[in-house]
């Protein structure tokens, strides 16, 4: 795993600021435009064999489409997952919540204090280990959809299982690096005026879909059986640049 290059690739293209601008505007769109981001990185990461990324195709505002079409399944994919995941989390989180309200509206004692301090450091580093958590079991579904380009076939638990069995070190140091890049890259676009950080996204979104492409490397290169890609990831017009 080289998660430098999951950032420091992105600013390689010739036309970085300005595929930063264009898709940023895109960010601006909600929801929408952040699934045609994550298209457009699709196409570039899953849809072409030159993987340099000086050759990285740049965002052309005339296949709109075609990158909406590619992230809308790993969107799909990550919005059903997350709500499972979500509603399996309250049974725990509800209940620690309560116990911690119920204890701050207590006397103030020091016997009080100390344990509902020691309940907001239990919920904080459950909110931790639930995030890192989500993003790992998020992560082979997203490949998976990203590659296959299809919502159902996404959820293959055999693959799944057999991806964080062979990855599941690797996958969440790239969840945990991903958080950090995504947390700095967003103080840095908050810096200007706020709305930078919507332009900010457009890196840490390469970050991430840049981090998947290495770990399906990885699942492959320990045993993993290869995904078959979708043909559709490939019909886009010449102005996508991908050989």
């Amino acid at each position: 795993m080289n998660y430098t290059a999951s950032v420091s690739d992105y600013f390689k293209s010739p036309k970085w600021m300005m595929n930063t601008l264009l898709a940023g505007v895109c960010v601006f769109i909600p929801i929408v435009g952040q699934i045609v981001v994550k298209g457009w990185l699709i196409t570039g990461f899953w849809g072409r064999d030159d993987e340099r990324p000086e050759t990285f195709p740049d965002f052309d505002f005339n296949n709109f489409g075609k990158y909406l079409e590619r992230g809308l399944w790993p969107f799909l994919v990550t919005l059903v997952s997350s709500l499972v995941i979500t509603v399996a989390a309250c049974v725990v989180i509800v209940p620690i919540s309560m116990i911690f309200t119920l204890l701050g509206s207590q006397d103030h004692s020091s016997a009080s204090g100390c344990a509902a301090a020691l309940l907001f450091i239990v919920l904080m580093v459950f909110y931790l280990v639930l995030i890192v958590g989500m993003l790992a079991v998020l992560t082979p579904l997203i490949i998976r959809a990203s590659i296959m380009q299809e919502f159902g076939p996404a959820f293959n638990f055999a693959f799944l299982k057999r991806f964080l069995a062979l990855t599941w070190k690797e996958t969440i140091l790239a969840s945990l690096f991903f958080l950090v890049v995504s947390l700095a890259l967003g103080a840095l676009g908050a810096i200007v005026l706020c709305i930078g950080m919507y332009f900010a996204m457009v890196p840490a979104y390469f970050c991430m879909v840049h981090l998947h492409k290495q770990l399906y490397r990885l699942y492959l290169s320990r045993g993993g059986e290869t995904v078959p890609p979708s043909p559709k990831l490939r019909d886009i017009a010449p102005a996508a640049t991908i050989v």
